[in-house]
């Protein structure tokens, strides 16, 4: 099974170079696959990459931020082959982008030189979410080749196909695929889990349930049931009144929005299917507003692989890849995400279907609508929050997707599709089977 990475680094852009920078980000987005700078169609073992100038601001305290640039890939593991990979096939075009940020080391290209400054100058996001797992680029692109043809081959044959069975129509099918030189990889399934990863994935939440329960059983054993109920009591008690002060003393920041900014970012979202999302927001002051949040995404990047899956982030059902960075010392959060359809749909699938948890995530960002206890109002304020996510939107200079015909739903019935071809089925089945066609 194919697992996923997320590689994010990000850095100043060195005084004077950002112009120079943006116009060689310009020749890689004219022909995003296939320029001679960064060709991101060469790199097989990438989902998504994108390139986004972090322009200079001004901190919730007033501190200065200087110009930054984010490059970030979500990629099929192992990490050390798919940095190879980058360094062999795209490594002079990368040296140039990067020798115009601060801290890249001098003089020519240099393979060496690269893969070592990729290897020391990455970070880990603080969220990692992914929305269609286990799947490998290439897997993706087969399937969904496997879906056209075998719906070209049905098409051709439609008027032979009606006085046939659902069976007799799902054999053809199969031996169709079984002929066909370019889907002799279909000829078996894709292969599940190992034991050892089931183990590994499957393992951990048991050792944290086993880990609670023990501190329970100790708990019940030294008759301290009523002390340890008091001091969870007092503790939820204490944090609420903290939480209730904090939101209480906080000022609304405004939002500045024009219809110019509107414009320039619909303006990127071409894609037929797909499109990204970056935003960039400064984190309100305080530390206590700083450990919420580092808590919070934390225990999603944790949990995220058990609660959500399928591409529902939250609910929502058209997410391929999200992630939540927290850059300048915890000034400042960054969102990026892949997903299918537009951003004004997207936004109201936040409003519509995952106010709660998401206020909760981006609720430490200035000018988000103000909450009360983390979770109520905030996204349920539709207007403010359109105004809020429009206004932290930035421009995404570069944005690549190796397969941006597919999307989310695409993906899992390619793979239903594909897991049809093997062993028996029932007339009931077969029909079924043939009705995602």
């Amino acid at each position: 099974m194919t697992q996923h990475g997320a590689f994010s680094l990000i850095v100043n852009i060195r005084s004077g170079q950002k112009q120079q920078l943006q116009s060689l980000l310009r020749v890689i987005d004219s022909n995003v696959a296939t320029n001679e700078l960064v060709p991101f169609g060469k790199l097989t073992s990438i989902h998504f990459a994108r390139f986004v100038v972090l322009d200079a601001g001004i901190d919730a305290k007033g501190g200065s931020i200087p110009d930054r640039l984010a490059f970030t890939t979500n990629y099929d593991q192992p990490y050390d082959g798919h940095l190879q990979q980058m360094v062999n096939l795209a490594g002079p075009g990368l040296w140039q982008i990067f020798a115009l940020t601060e801290g890249f080391p001098p003089g020519g290209f240099d393979s060496t030189t690269l893969l070592r400054y990729f290897q020391s100058h990455s970070r880990k996001t603080e969220t990692f979410y992914v929305g269609v797992g286990y799947r490998s680029v290439q897997q993706i692109h087969n399937e969904n080749l496997l879906r056209t043809s075998i719906e070209t081959f049905a098409d051709k044959n439609a008027s032979g196909f009606k006085q046939l069975s659902a069976t007799q129509i799902r054999n053809k099918i199969v031996d169709f695929v079984q002929t066909r030189p370019e889907l002799q990889w279909a000829r078996q399934p894709e292969p599940g889990p190992t034991v050892s990863w089931m183990i590994r994935f499957f393992g951990k939440p048991a050792l944290a349930l086993l880990i609670l329960v023990g501190v329970g059983i100790l708990i019940v054993h030294l008759g301290l049931v009523m002390a340890a109920l008091l001091a969870i009591a007092v503790a939820l008690a204490v944090f609420v009144v903290a939480v209730l002060i904090m939101e209480g003393r906080e000022k609304q920041a405004p939002n500045v929005l024009t219809k110019h900014h509107i414009r320039t970012l619909v303006d990127r979202e071409t894609a037929p299917v797909q499109a990204q999302f970056s935003a960039l927001g400064n984190v309100k002051p305080g530390m206590l507003r700083l450990a919420i949040m580092r808590f919070l995404l934390f225990f999603t990047d944790v949990s995220a692989p058990y609660l959500f899956f399928k591409g529902k982030l939250s609910g929502i059902p058209t997410v391929h890849f999200a992630r939540w960075l927290i850059l300048n010392e915890g000034r400042q959060m960054l969102f990026l995400s892949n997903y299918d359809g537009n951003s004004e749909n997207y936004l109201h699938d936040f409003i519509h279907i995952a106010a709660k948890p998401l206020t909760l995530m981006f609720c430490h960002t200035q000018g988000y609508p103000k909450t009360h206890l983390l979770v109520f109002g905030g996204a349920e304020d539709a207007a403010g929050f359109m105004q809020w996510a429009r206004s932290k939107q930035i421009v995404t200079d570069v944005w690549y997707s190796a397969n941006p015909e597919v999307s989310v739903t695409n993906i899992y019935q390619n793979a239903r599709i594909r897991a049809g071809l093997y062993g028996g089925m029932t007339e009931i089945q077969a029909r079924r089977w043939l009705s995602r066609l």
